[in-house]
């Protein structure tokens, strides 16, 4: 009998990961948004800068019909990742409706602002990142790790606004994105066994032109990148510390994506034969000591090169840091011919918006379904919609404490509610024993030539 090819092994696992995915889903983890979140107890007293964080991510999810019809395209063949596809997108659309709700229900937006919203934002497409389906596996992996850290970050600020709607919508969000975020990752790691040098390789190409999806879509995605970085939930050093080097870690890759056992261990195979060769080298002088040959007297050895020459400290190799224009925080500059036409029809409806003050404010069907009315509030101003304004200012540069307690907790949630959780278990407990050890060989090997 032929040796089965890694396609073919491939999508036994995929089908077996589906099935495995959505017992879990149907017996612990679906939940309902028109009943399972007290919307009632949105607060109308939070800040509008929580409202301006929900709104880009519900601007995000306002793409979920290009995310999920063409990467169906392109693994339709597939019936285990296809149907897992599928599946996402549903648990995504109830994100979507969840944000949505919030705004509405805490009174930040109006049904006519959400309306506007919607239609400006469909003027956009978003395409796919990158051509293959390996490559697009490693990267919705990334994304969905940066969206956990993103959600569960902005529930402590709906905490410290004291919402409980937003603070429990969060929670379940958060769950469902590390579980997303775990079928990835072990999709990743089963392409591992098989191709490790062509699954690393990919890898490394998507983190190296990474972006996040809809910054090329979303009007005013720069701002909304600031207020989000300002305010500790997302920005260029969270996605080193949280995402990528975790993911890296989680991989035992270091940052130059060699496997860390590899790379240290010819690491001390080098240093024990530049020793050996130095011991061979030494010749002893009348008082005793022992210098290497191309050393002299009064030299401190930590002068001498690589090579021996004695003339100075070794040099710096350039930074491999794999970290896109995103992680740099130089985003692309939003340009596109549909902008003109977006700015003239927004202009076109502020015209008519004096009329339309007079009339009775829109209902909502989706609070209407709830069953809970807005609160009565003056609607915030949308940084996404308003074309012309700056964002707001926020007091100093970052607000959000060291990794605590609830964090861990929702990371074990999720695990609990993946597939193959005593695998989770068993890796959780194997990177907390070498954490150490790891982060020792991050800075080791950080890109900057030390030792």
């Amino acid at each position: 009998m032929s040796k089965r090819s890694v396609q073919a092994q491939m999508e036994e696992f995929f089908y077996a990961e589906l099935l495995k995915y959505l017992k879990l889903a149907e017996e612990k983890r679906r939940w309902n948004v028109f009943k399972d979140i007290p919307w009632e107890r949105a607060n109308s007293d939070s800040q509008d800068t929580l409202a301006h964080c929900v709104e880009t991510f519900c601007a995000v999810e306002m793409y979920l019909p290009d995310f999920t019809a063409k990467l169906l395209n392109m693994i339709r063949a597939s019936r285990g990742r296809s149907w897992f596809h599928v599946n996402w997108g549903y648990e995504e659309s109830k994100h979507s409706l969840a944000l949505e709700a919030w705004l509405l229900a805490s009174g930040h937006r109006t049904e006519e602002q959400r309306d506007e919203f919607q239609n400006q934002l469909l003027n956009f497409e978003w395409e796919l990142p990158f051509d293959h389906p390996r490559q697009m596996v490693c990267y919705t992996m990334i994304q969905e790790l940066a969206t956990f850290h993103n959600y569960r970050r902005l529930e402590k600020i709906a905490a410290q606004n004291h919402d409980l709607a937003l603070v429990t919508a969060l929670r379940l969000i958060s769950v469902d994105e590390r579980v997303h975020y775990n079928f990835y990752r072990n999709t990743v790691k089963e392409w591992m066994k098989h191709d490790e040098p062509g699954t690393v390789e990919d890898l490394k190409y998507v983190f190296d032109n990474f972006t996040m999806p809809g910054r090329t879509q979303i009007p005013n995605y720069d701002q909304s990148a600031i207020i989000l970085a300002k305010t500790g939930i997302y920005g260029p050093r969270e996605y080193i510390k949280l995402v990528k080097n975790p993911i890296l870690e989680d991989l035992k890759l270091d940052k130059d994506f060699h496997k860390m056992e590899e790379r240290e261990a010819s690491d001390n195979a080098r240093k024990q034969a530049e020793q050996e060769a130095m011991k061979r080298e030494q010749i002893a002088l009348g008082h005793g000591h022992a210098i290497p040959r191309n050393t002299k007297p009064g030299q401190n050895q930590d002068q001498v090169d690589e090579d021996g020459s004695g003339a100075g400290a070794k040099p710096t190799p350039p930074d491999p840091d794999g970290s896109n224009g995103s992680a740099k925080g130089r985003p692309t500059p939003f340009n596109s011919h549909a902008l003109s036409g977006v700015l003239s029809n927004l202009k076109g409806s502020e015209l008519d918006s004096e009329h339309a003050q007079e009339d009775e404010p829109k209902k909502s069907p989706l609070l209407e379904l709830i069953g809970v009315d807005p609160k009565d509030r003056p609607p915030g101003s949308s940084v996404i919609m308003a074309w012309e304004s700056e964002a707001e200012r926020l007091p100093g540069s970052r607000g959000m404490g060291p990794y605590d307690k609830l964090d861990h907790t929702l990371i074990v949630e999720g695990d609990e509610k993946s597939n193959n959780k005593e695998e989770m278990r068993e890796e959780r407990a194997e990177i907390k024993r070498t954490r150490v050890k790891n982060q020792r060989l991050f800075r080791k090997y950080d890109g900057q030539g030390k030792d």
